[in-house]
Protein backbone atom coordinates (compact mmCIF):
# COMPACT_ATOMS: atom_id res chain seq x y z
CA UNK A 1 0.00 0.00 0.00
CA UNK A 2 2.69 2.48 0.64
CA UNK A 3 4.12 1.89 -2.69
CA UNK A 4 1.03 2.84 -4.20
CA UNK A 5 0.79 6.00 -2.06
CA UNK A 6 4.13 6.98 -2.91
CA UNK A 7 3.81 6.54 -6.57
CA UNK A 8 0.51 8.18 -6.67
CA UNK A 9 1.26 11.32 -4.95
CA UNK A 10 4.68 11.75 -6.70
CA UNK A 11 2.52 11.53 -10.04
CA UNK A 12 -0.41 13.99 -8.00
CA UNK A 13 2.65 16.51 -7.52
CA UNK A 14 3.67 16.36 -11.24
CA UNK A 15 -0.09 16.46 -12.43
CA UNK A 16 -0.41 19.64 -10.05
CA UNK A 17 2.46 21.22 -11.20
CA UNK A 18 1.37 21.20 -14.65
CA UNK A 19 -1.62 22.18 -14.23
CA UNK A 20 -0.25 25.19 -12.47
CA UNK A 21 1.85 25.77 -15.55
CA UNK A 22 -1.23 26.04 -17.78
CA UNK A 23 -3.26 28.24 -15.29
CA UNK A 24 0.02 30.43 -15.15
CA UNK A 25 0.57 30.66 -19.09
CA UNK A 26 -3.15 30.95 -19.55
CA UNK A 27 -3.87 34.04 -16.96
CA UNK A 28 -0.13 35.59 -18.47
CA UNK A 29 0.96 34.91 -15.14
CA UNK A 30 4.95 34.66 -15.61
CA UNK A 31 5.70 33.86 -11.93
CA UNK A 32 3.45 31.83 -11.42
CA UNK A 33 3.96 30.11 -15.29
CA UNK A 34 7.92 29.77 -13.81
CA UNK A 35 7.27 28.33 -10.44
CA UNK A 36 4.93 25.71 -12.05
CA UNK A 37 7.98 25.31 -14.80
CA UNK A 38 10.24 24.30 -11.73
CA UNK A 39 7.90 22.17 -9.81
CA UNK A 40 7.96 19.74 -13.00
CA UNK A 41 11.50 20.32 -13.84
CA UNK A 42 11.98 18.65 -10.26
CA UNK A 43 9.14 16.55 -10.00
CA UNK A 44 9.91 14.80 -12.72
CA UNK A 45 13.70 14.25 -12.84
CA UNK A 46 12.95 13.50 -9.22
CA UNK A 47 10.20 11.10 -9.64
CA UNK A 48 11.52 8.02 -8.31
CA UNK A 49 13.09 9.39 -5.41
CA UNK A 50 9.98 11.63 -4.57
CA UNK A 51 8.05 8.13 -4.85
CA UNK A 52 10.08 6.92 -2.01
CA UNK A 53 9.92 9.66 -0.12
CA UNK A 54 5.71 9.95 -0.47
CA UNK A 55 5.21 6.39 0.35
CA UNK A 56 6.81 6.68 3.61
CA UNK A 57 9.12 5.03 6.14
CA UNK A 58 6.83 2.04 6.20
CA UNK A 59 8.15 1.15 2.50
CA UNK A 60 9.85 -2.05 2.64
CA UNK A 61 12.91 -2.68 1.63
CA UNK A 62 11.43 -5.33 -0.96
CA UNK A 63 8.87 -2.49 -1.86
CA UNK A 64 11.45 -0.05 -2.82
CA UNK A 65 12.98 -1.52 -5.77
CA UNK A 66 9.97 -1.65 -7.75
CA UNK A 67 8.81 1.57 -6.67
CA UNK A 68 12.31 2.89 -7.77
CA UNK A 69 12.05 1.46 -10.80
CA UNK A 70 8.31 2.51 -11.66
CA UNK A 71 9.47 6.08 -10.92
CA UNK A 72 12.01 5.76 -13.08
CA UNK A 73 10.14 4.53 -16.17
CA UNK A 74 7.90 7.61 -15.62
CA UNK A 75 10.54 10.26 -14.54
CA UNK A 76 12.08 9.17 -18.11
CA UNK A 77 8.91 10.06 -19.99
CA UNK A 78 7.88 13.12 -18.11
CA UNK A 79 11.67 14.25 -18.40
CA UNK A 80 11.48 13.81 -22.06
CA UNK A 81 8.34 15.89 -22.46
CA UNK A 82 9.60 18.32 -20.40
CA UNK A 83 12.82 18.42 -22.12
CA UNK A 84 10.44 18.12 -25.75
CA UNK A 85 8.42 20.97 -24.28
CA UNK A 86 11.41 23.64 -23.83
CA UNK A 87 13.45 22.67 -26.81
CA UNK A 88 9.98 24.44 -28.58
CA UNK A 89 8.29 20.98 -29.13
CA UNK A 90 11.16 19.44 -30.57
CA UNK A 91 13.29 16.31 -29.70
CA UNK A 92 17.06 16.74 -30.20
CA UNK A 93 19.66 14.18 -30.31
CA UNK A 94 21.24 15.60 -27.17
CA UNK A 95 17.79 14.56 -25.35
CA UNK A 96 18.90 10.70 -25.66
CA UNK A 97 21.86 11.23 -23.19
CA UNK A 98 20.34 14.46 -20.90
CA UNK A 99 16.82 12.77 -20.27
CA UNK A 100 18.39 9.52 -17.83
CA UNK A 101 21.30 11.56 -16.70
CA UNK A 102 18.91 13.94 -15.25
CA UNK A 103 16.57 11.52 -13.45
CA UNK A 104 19.62 9.69 -12.42
CA UNK A 105 21.32 12.70 -10.78
CA UNK A 106 18.49 14.65 -9.55
CA UNK A 107 16.98 11.68 -7.77
CA UNK A 108 20.49 10.27 -6.50
CA UNK A 109 20.70 13.92 -5.01
CA UNK A 110 17.13 14.03 -3.53
CA UNK A 111 17.88 10.35 -2.19
CA UNK A 112 21.43 11.42 -0.96
CA UNK A 113 19.60 14.45 1.05
CA UNK A 114 17.11 12.45 1.94
CA UNK A 115 19.43 10.10 4.25
CA UNK A 116 21.41 12.87 5.60
CA UNK A 117 18.51 14.24 7.08
CA UNK A 118 18.01 10.99 8.53
CA UNK A 119 20.99 10.67 10.08
CA UNK A 120 21.19 14.17 11.06
CA UNK A 121 17.72 15.04 12.05
CA UNK A 122 17.62 13.95 16.28
CA UNK A 123 15.49 11.53 17.27
CA UNK A 124 12.00 11.76 19.57
CA UNK A 125 12.59 9.64 22.55
CA UNK A 126 13.80 8.57 25.91
CA UNK A 127 17.63 10.62 26.94
CA UNK A 128 20.27 8.43 26.54
CA UNK A 129 21.69 7.09 30.28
Amino acid sequence: MAAIRGLTLAFGLFAGSFALHIVGGATDQGWLFAIAVAIIFVSATGFPALAVFFAGPRLSPAATRPVLAIGALAGLVFTAGALWAANERAFAAWHIVAVPALVTGVSLTLLAARELLRRTTPRKGPAPA
